[in-house]
C-alpha cells in the first residue's frame, strides 16, 4: 500500500463519527410546516358589511312570454306591417298574404250554396204536395248542409290571409320577406309578450332559505339603462339545481312593468332583496357548513386564523337559518364538506383553477 492511499484511509476513519452525527442530527430535525398536509376547503366569512352588500345581485330582462306565429294556410305574402323591435296591440294584424284565390274559392262556394238552397226550397214545396219521394227530399236537404259547410271553409280559410297578434308585445325577430311564397305554418314572425318581464339572475345558497316561508324576501329591480327606475318584482321560481361554477340557484322573478316602458330582453338590471333577517348585522350561514343539528343548534367548523386548524363551535340559528348566537364578525367558517373533516385538522383556503 503507498503512501496516498494510506492517508485516504486515514482520513475517511477521522472523518465518520463528523459524518454520523450531522445525519443524527438531520433525523431528529422536525419537518418544516410546508411538509404537513393540509386539506383545502371552502370558506365562508363572517363580513361586518355582509348585511348590506349580499343584498344585490346582477341580473338581466327576458320576455315573459314568446310564440312563433304562422299562417294556417299557404300563400304569397303580400304585406308584412311591422319591423323588428316595434311594439303592437292584442288583435293588431302583423301581415297579410294575397287572399286572391281564397276569395274566388269563396265565391265559387257561395254560388253552390245558393244553387243547393234554391233546390233544397223547391223539393220542400213539392214533397209537401207528395210530387217528389222523400228520398229525393233527404237528397237535397243533404246537398244544401254539405254546400254550407264548404261554404264556412272556404270563409274560414280567407280569414286565414290576415295574420293577428295573439297577445300584446313586442316584435323580436322576422323570418320573410313581402313577395315571398309561405307554406302553411312556415314562421313568420317572433312576438314576446312584454306585458310581463322575466328577470333571470342567481342567488348565493345561503340566502335560498330566504324564499321560503310566509315571509320570504321581497325584491326590487333597478334597470342599469334607466336611472332611477326601481320596479317592484314578486318570485316566480327557483331551479334547485344550483350553478356549477358560480354555486348558486338561477331564481326567475316578474315585473309588470309601465306603461310605455321600453325595458327590452337581454338589458342588465341590479336585484335588490329585502328581507327582515338582514338586518341588524345577522348572516345566513350556508346550510352545508351545519352538522350536528339539533333543533336550532348545530356545529361549524371555525378555523382558528393563525394555525389554520378546525374546532367544532355550538351555534344558534334563527328562523331561515340565521346566526344568533356562537360567532363573530370576522369569523370564518367551513363552508362544505364538513362531514370529511375532524377536529384540529389543518386547512387552507380552496381556490378555483385561475383564480377565479
Amino acid at each position: 500500500m503507498n503512501r496516498w492511499s494510506l492517508a485516504t484511509l486515514v482520513f475517511a476513519l477521522a472523518a465518520s463519527p463528523l459524518i454520523y452525527d450531522v445525519a443524527k442530527a438531520q433525523a431528529r430535525a422536525p419537518s418544516s410546516p410546508a411538509q404537513e398536509l393540509f386539506m383545502s376547503v371552502k370558506v365562508f366569512t363572517l363580513k361586518t358589511d355582509t348585511a348590506s352588500e349580499s343584498r344585490i345581485f346582477p341580473g338581466r330582462v327576458d320576455a315573459g312570454d314568446s310564440a312563433l306565429l304562422a299562417f294556417r294556410v299557404g300563400g304569397q305574402l303580400r304585406e308584412l306591417k311591422v319591423l323588428m323591435g316595434d311594439s303592437v296591440k292584442e288583435g293588431a294584424v302583423l301581415a297579410e298574404l294575397d287572399p286572391t284565390d281564397y276569395q274566388l274559392n269563396l265565391n265559387a262556394r257561395r254560388a253552390e250554396f245558393d244553387l243547393a238552397q234554391l233546390e233544397a226550397d223547391r223539393a220542400s214545396a213539392l214533397f209537401a204536395q207528395q210530387l217528389i219521394s222523400e228520398d229525393h227530399y233527404d237528397t237535397a236537404r243533404t246537398v244544401l248542409a254539405t254546400s254550407r259547410a264548404r261554404l264556412e271553409q272556404a270563409r274560414e280559410q280567407l280569414s286565414f290571409c290576415k295574420l293577428a297578434a295573439p297577445f300584446a308585445g313586442a316584435i323580436a325577430f322576422t323570418y320573410v320577406m313581402p313577395s315571398e311564397v309561405v307554406a302553411p305554418q312556415q314562421p313568420i314572425l317572433n312576438l314576446q309578450d312584454t306585458s310581463t318581464l322575466e328577470i333571470q339572475f342567481n342567488l348565493p345558497m345561503r340566502f335560498q332559505p330566504l324564499l321560503e316561508g310566509k315571509d320570504g324576501a321581497v325584491f326590487a329591480v333597478a334597470f342599469d339603462l334607466m336611472p332611477g327606475v326601481l320596479l317592484d318584482a314578486r318570485h316566480k321560481e327557483v331551479n334547485m339545481q344550483p350553478d356549477p361554477d358560480t354555486n348558486s340557484y338561477p331564481v326567475t322573478l316578474l315585473v309588470d312593468p309601465p306603461d310605455d316602458f321600453s325595458a327590452r330582453p337581454g338589458m342588465p338590471v341590479t336585484v335588490h332583496l329585502h328581507h327582515r333577517t338582514l338586518s341588524g348585522g345577522r348572516w345566513m350561514l350556508p346550510r352545508e357548513a351545519l352538522f350536528e343539528r339539533s333543533g336550532e343548534k348545530a356545529r361549524v367548523w371555525r378555523i382558528e386564523p393563525s394555525k389554520m386548524t378546525i374546532h367544532k363551535v355550538v351555534v344558534e340559528l334563527g328562523e331561515g337559518g340565521v346566526l344568533l348566537k356562537g360567532l363573530n364578525p370576522g369569523d370564518r367558517i367551513v363552508a362544505a364538506g364538513v362531514d370529511r373533516l375532524r377536529e384540529g385538522q389543518r386547512v387552507r383556503p380552496w381556490v378555483r383553477e385561475g383564480g377565479l
